[in-house]
């Protein structure tokens, strides 16, 4: 009796503190994710190849598979690269998601001889504060710092999470805001912080049912664009968010996403997008009569 108990026991704890794993995508298998251990065998059996850049991406649990499933596309289009999408099925726990994600990332470098510059990470919603707490974690243990989290209208204050996205995670650190004062925030959390329509509800999303919801997810389809060919989404420099506006800030050729790759880019952007794909819209144009 007492060796079923224990048992038992046993199980309850593996099942309360299962590890995530992952789906992973690569442009031999696009249309069929693979489940992967982060264990050096899992990977050596999947189409995982170590020569190519790697992004792990760590989704919000209010974020569906097939919108997701558009970031994953727009990475493999990019360039080909390795992308490991956090499964989050089997696990909700802050700590066994940063946990796993660290561990992966660090497994990369330590087994696979991944370089650190080679490495991404991409965050969404809460995803974008684990995303930030398992950078902080990499660095801590290999003293070197990754060079980019992309985050995607990361959450406010109302959740509990332990970890705030800061720029000390990364070397550099883009946030992309669209619903601030909804499910995400207006405040300035990376060395970039851009403000598509002034950050809270975006075109078109004002008609649809769940207009926080649309907004929210449109961070996922800014991004998409944003890694292509047909990123038009010219920025304005802003001096606050409290004074940001086409007419108070000042235009440049900045583009949403150039930051870390063309001039390291720092402050607080302002631009303007359509309310449907191409979402691009170029610099604001005053006409003069």
């Amino acid at each position: 009796m007492l060796f079923i108990e224990v048992m038992l026991s046993c199980l309850l704890l593996a099942a309360v503190s299962a590890a995530p794993e992952y789906l992973l995508y690569t442009r031999r298998n696009v249309n069929t994710p693979e489940h992967i251990k982060p264990e050096v065998e899992s990977l050596l059996r999947s189409s995982f190849y170590a020569l190519e850049r790697i992004v792990v991406s760590v989704r919000s649990t209010s974020v569906n598979s097939s919108e997701h499933l558009i970031l994953v596309t727009a990475l493999l289009e990019r360039e080909p690269c390795n992308v490991f999408v956090v499964d989050l099925a089997e696990v909700q726990n802050e700590s066994d998601i940063v946990d796993s994600v660290s561990s992966l990332l660090i497994l990369l470098h330590r087994q696979f001889d991944v370089p650190l510059k080679q490495q991404q990470l991409v965050g969404i919603g809460a995803g974008a504060h684990l995303a930030g707490a398992a950078a902080a974690q990499v660095q801590q243990q290999l003293g070197d710092p990754l060079p980019h989290i992309t985050a995607l209208d990361p959450s406010g204050s109302r959740d509990t999470l332990k970890h705030r996205l800061s720029v000390q995670d990364a070397v550099y650190v883009e946030v992309i805001h669209t619903n601030g004062q909804g499910l995400g925030t207006m405040a300035r959390l990376g060395d970039v912080d851009y403000y598509p329509n002034g950050g809270q509800q975006q075109p078109g999303c004002n008609v649809t049912a769940d207009p926080d919801t649309c907004s929210h997810e449109r961070a996922l389809e800014l991004a998409a664009e944003m890694w292509s060919s047909a990123n038009n989404f010219l920025c304005a420099q802003c001096v606050s968010a409290e004074q940001m506006s086409a007419s108070s800030c000042h235009w440049s050729l900045h583009r949403m996403g150039d930051g870390a790759a063309v001039d390291n880019a720092s402050g607080i952007y302002y631009l303007e997008t359509q309310s449907h794909a191409p979402f691009g819209k170029g610099a604001y144009y005053i006409a003069f009569l």
